[in-house]
Formats: structure tokens, C-alpha cells, sequence
């Protein structure tokens, strides 16, 4: 059986003009399972109101430790 070993994903909002970095990321052991957190993360702020409406372009996109794009998900 094979270990794996988590690693750092950061969740950034990234507009047309504009980008917000996420400078503390979660802890994730695939690409899969970061995705799903970060999907999660959305939903928790669109509900609390955290997640301002956005215009379209707008999407999360998961990035790994060395900054390279894991996943990008259309929120706007």
C-alpha cells in the first residue's frame, strides 16, 4: 500500500483585473481531495456572506507549494 503524503495547496481568487492569494492553503493529500476542499470553501462563504458577488471571470484556482496550477474552478 502506498502512503501518501499531504501536501500544501493554496486557494486563490482570481479575477480579470484582480487577484486575492491565500498565504496560509490547506493541507491535502491528491489534487482531488483539494479540489473538493476548496468547493467546500466556497459554499462556507457564500453562505456566511464572506464571498463578495463576483463578476464573471472570476474562479478559485488551486495551486500547489511551488505555485504551479493544480485545478481552477469558475466562481464568477
Amino acid at each position: 500500500m502506498v502512503s501518501l503524503m499531504p501536501q500544501r495547496y493554496f486557494f486563490n481568487l482570481v479575477g480579470p483585473a484582480q487577484a486575492i492569494e491565500d498565504p496560509t492553503g490547506v493541507e491535502a493529500n491528491t489534487p482531488d481531495q483539494a479540489e473538493a476542499e476548496a468547493r467546500a470553501v466556497i459554499v462556507e462563504m457564500r453562505a456566511s456572506g464572506d464571498l463578495p458577488a463576483l463578476g464573471p471571470g472570476w474562479q478559485m484556482e488551486i495551486r500547489d507549494a511551488a505555485g504551479r496550477l493544480v485545478r481552477s474552478i469558475p466562481i464568477g
